[in-house]
């Protein structure tokens, strides 16, 4: 992940994280079903042409696709040069998992994941899982809604505040540990 900077997810995941795209797709699917019909069988019994139904396709394609790269943008992790000690980023996290009610799901030396159960904030259901590589001089951020759920479109803005706090929190550690040190 350190080198494609992208979130890896397991194969139920991905199928998971990308089925909205799936579901826009369906009804593309019983066209071209029917087009298969008129075109190589022969056996079409409907009432539309070939010309309209092709035309019925498109306004689905589209937010297909995009939903597709903003789905696929989503697994990509924010990089943040930043200098850091193990104890200012303990502690960005302890700040953060509490402000946020995170349950931290493991936590070593090189990544740290946490989520966010439901709650009346503004959520409506999902799961938030936050994800953080360590690196020398560098932290990769992503927070995405819990990909072992099913899939959700929206976060409610509870994605980016995962990462905007956490780093709000970081900064500020690290300026109180300096204070401290002179």
């Amino acid at each position: 992940m350190k080198q494609t900077k992208r979130l890896k997810i397991s194969r139920w995941q991905t199928l998971g994280h990308y089925f909205i795209v799936i579901f826009i797709l369906l009804i593309p699917g019983f066209t071209l079903f029917s087009l298969f019909e008129i075109y190589i069988t022969d056996t079409y019994d409907g009432v539309r042409t070939a010309n309209e139904l092709i035309s019925t396709i498109w306004p689905w394609i589209i937010p297909a696709i995009a939903f597709y790269f903003i789905q696929k943008r989503r697994l990509r992790f924010r990089e943040v040069k930043i200098d850091y000690t193990d104890q200012e980023f303990q502690e960005a996290i302890e700040r953060t998992a509490k402000e946020y009610e995170w349950h931290i799901e493991f936590n070593n030396r090189n990544v740290f994941r946490a989520y966010r159960t439901w709650n009346w904030t503004g959520s409506w259901g999902e799961s938030i899982t936050i994800t953080i590589i360590k690196d020398k001089d560098r932290l990769l951020l992503n927070s995405i809604c819990d990909p072992n759920k099913m899939s959700s479109v929206v976060s409610f803005g509870w994605n980016k505040r995962n990462i905007d706090t956490f780093l709000k929190n970081i900064v500020d550690v690290k300026k109180e540990f300096q204070f401290k040190k002179k």
